[in-house]
């Protein structure tokens, strides 16, 4: 990052440069205003002095200057990490084209890391900007490790855990069916003069970004992502309930009807093997009923005897 826009005081004076990301912000702001291409004036603030004591924008510019904002193409996958899905894309942000990293596309666990120039003993911010759409909640991670010699000696930034243990975003919107959050992750270098920064991601698809203006994204509800994440737990304890309620119903009515079904399986099956009990049932029928016709013909012939004794 080079400081090549010219800064102007009220009356045209330059006194110093600062970086074209600066010089847009302070623009947007309304703290200056743009004479050119390479030029901005500073404008005099209503009373509080802020632009009239020029030590107050060095200092300012200074902790710009500190920031180390998220860049795609400085990044690569880990090649320890054996699940890593990740791709470098150009995207459209905010109205702007940007590069940014897609991490875990399907939920894989992913990591990226990049080395970083530092100067000793110097405070830092590694800013970036994320999208976030989880597969399994309850164990989605993603974390930032900042290390210096090597992995352990120094800060990890948990974001999604399943503990309390988390960084908080500067900036937290609910974006579609994920949230969108601007992180800035403040370390110092020590006696370092270099450090990796790994970014992982597990159980869950990310999209990174640069750090960007919150003001790009204002338009987008907050949310509390305490609270954010507690309903979305619910809501999938509801649904899996809402499932195991279903299943059961299904189960048991095909319980009773795999139950019928066998009765009459259990019927013909009977009546195939033992053809011979049915055939025994109805001759035993059949012999009952020859009996009462031979006991009525019996006596109807007694009947007739007596008649034809009388008869005579």
């Amino acid at each position: 990052m080079t400081k090549n826009i010219l800064v102007t005081d009220a009356n045209g004076k330059v006194i110093g440069a600062t970086y074209p990301k600066r010089a847009k912000g302070l623009i947007k702001s309304g703290r200056a205003t743009e004479v050119d291409e390479g030029t901005i004036r500073l404008v005099v603030s209503d009373g509080t002095g802020a632009f009239s004591d020029f030590d107050h924008f060095l200092k300012e510019d200074a902790t710009m200057a500190n920031i180390i904002d998220f860049k795609a193409r400085g990044f690569k996958l880990v090649p320890e990490c054996a699940s890593n899905k990740g791709t470098r894309l150009v995207v459209t942000e905010a109205g702007e084209n940007v590069e940014c990293f897609e991490l875990a596309e399907g939920g894989a666990k992913t990591e990226i890391a990049h080395v970083q120039e530092l100067q000793k003993d110097t405070d830092y911010v590694f800013r970036f900007t994320m999208k976030s759409r989880y597969l399994r909640l309850d164990v989605a991670e993603c974390m930032v490790q900042i290390y210096f010699d090597e992995e352990g000696d120094g800060y990890t930034y948990p974001m999604d855990r399943d503990n309390k243990n988390r960084f908080k975003a500067t900036v937290c919107k609910k974006y579609e069916d994920g949230l969108l959050r601007i992180f800035e992750l403040p370390f110092n270098s020590g006696e370092a003069t270099s450090c990796t920064i790994r970014i992982t991601v597990s159980n869950m698809t990310a999209w990174i970004y640069p750090g960007k203006d919150p003001q790009a994204y204002a338009a987008l509800p907050d949310v509390d992502y305490e609270q954010w994440r507690q309903d979305e737990l619910h809501q999938v304890t509801r649904i899996v309930n809402d499932i195991g309620g279903t299943l059961g119903d299904t189960l048991n009515g095909i319980g009773e009807f795999v139950g019928g079904v066998g009765d009459k399986i259990s019927k013909a099956v009977t009546d195939v093997i033992c053809p011979g009990t049915k055939e025994e049932e109805t001759a035993e029928e059949n012999d009952a009923d020859t009996a009462e016709e031979d006991k009525a013909e019996a006596k109807e012939e007694a009947a007739e005897n007596t008649e034809d004794k009388k008869n005579e």
